[in-house]
């Protein structure tokens, strides 16, 4: 198997399974009891959110709240915007673009349906967001702009800088999404200036069950779920222990792995994209020439329809993305920035980890040139793209 579809999920690393175990056999008390056993659980957890707070650079006044997901960790901070600023204020414009994920658009929806409107700001061709067109869009009853920091499926980083002096002009709060940045680039939220950070724990090699909100001192923050431990707080409902250790663990140890990922996964990456287009010569590769995550590559392969090769690369146990339910469909992504709808249906995305190998990148690199050259052959006189 050559797993290059790591912007999905990544497989956990043996820090997360090893600190989960101890909470799974035989520390699976509660923390809300009063007796020893759940105590010594109270004090471990206050341990280990160091490791999420260094991960992210964030200071002490600011508020961690572990959540089931990273879609739980959106939807709190939206919630949160919604109760206090839409409903008590009076403001309730949002601003989002159509390159988020599932998660953020799908809350953006439910919110129109309490009374707020939407607006999406525009993509430019080069993959970021118009911060000309997203002034524009700002009003006076604008709540919060809600961005991703950089795109799973493309990897293209966000103009953040910009945004964060666009937002604190306007006097507007800002949510950035980290999911796919945290882990592979180095983050201050501290000095970074947005007022809520999320993050899904599975991309960083902890498990699907976790993720993590960060909110600035002051800022708007209620509960999304109701009722639950002490330890549980803004969060409410059941504390899940093991996952909290897990993503602890894989927290410290994306930190240990960030110059790997800066150097030797990018190497892979640029050296995979480098053969794949020397061996298939009208191969394009997209965004290269644009700031991008270090692991993430798209590749277009004209006359090789994308769900075709996919589906042989599949045959082959090499798996990659087009994207889907939970994120934007690459093609559409792609035809968002005006690139040809022929370049963009024969795309896409691949995805490293820090756990890829040289090895693999060789073997990957004469599967898709061979499943390439396959369609090709077929599909001469039905592909009507040049």
């Amino acid at each position: 198997m050559i797993y290059l579809d790591n912007h999905s999920a990544a497989r956990p690393c043996a820090s997360t399974l090893e600190r989960m175990k101890p909470y799974l056999f035989d520390h699976w008390g509660a923390g809300f009891a009063p007796h020893r056993m759940g105590q010594e659980l109270m004090a471990a957890l206050d341990s280990r959110y160091q490791a999420l707070y260094d991960l992210v650079g964030a200071s002490t006044e600011d508020t961690c709240i572990f959540t089931s997901s990273g879609a739980e960790a959106v939807n709190q901070a939206l919630w949160s915007v919604f109760l206090q600023s839409a409903k008590k204020e009076g403001k309730c414009h949002f601003i989002t673009s159509p390159l988020e994920d599932s998660p953020t658009l799908q809350m953006m929806h439910r919110l129109e349906d309490f009374g707020c409107f939407v607006k999406m700001a525009p993509v430019l061709p080069s993959g970021h967001i118009d911060v000309q067109a997203l002034s524009s869009l700002i009003s006076p009853r604008t709540a919060l702009v809600s961005i991703t920091m950089a795109d799973g499926l493309t990897g293209v980083l966000q103009p953040i800088e910009e945004i964060v002096q666009l937002c604190r002009e306007k006097g507007i709060l800002l949510h950035v999404d980290a999911s796919y940045a945290i882990g592979k680039l180095s983050l201050s939220f501290s000095d970074l200036g947005v007022d809520y950070l999320t993050f899904s724990g599975d991309r960083m090699h902890a498990l699907k069950s976790c993720g993590a909100l960060f909110v600035k001192a002051g800022k708007p923050l209620s509960p999304l779920i109701l009722g639950g431990s002490e330890q549980a707080g803004l969060r409410g409902g059941a504390f899940d222990i093991p996952s909290f250790m897990g993503l602890a663990a894989a927290a410290g140890q994306s930190a240990l792995f960030l110059d790997r990922m800066s150097l030797e996964t990018a190497r892979l990456r640029d050296f995979f994209e480098y053969e794949l287009l020397k061996r298939l010569p009208k191969a394009v590769s997209l965004f290269a020439d644009q700031l991008r995550l270090p692991n993430v590559s798209v590749l277009s392969f004209p006359r090789a329809h994308a769900e075709a090769l996919l589906y042989l690369l599949n045959k082959k146990s090499l798996y990659a993305s087009l994207g889907g339910s939970f994120s934007q469909p690459l093609s559409y992504l792609l035809q968002l920035m005006n690139i040809d709808a022929c370049l963009a249906e024969a795309s896409i995305s691949f995805s490293l980890s820090r756990y890829t190998t040289e090895e693999e990148i060789f073997r990957a690199v004469d599967l898709i040139v061979e499943a390439v050259s396959h369609l090709h052959t077929l599909s001469k006189e039905l592909f009507p793209c040049p």
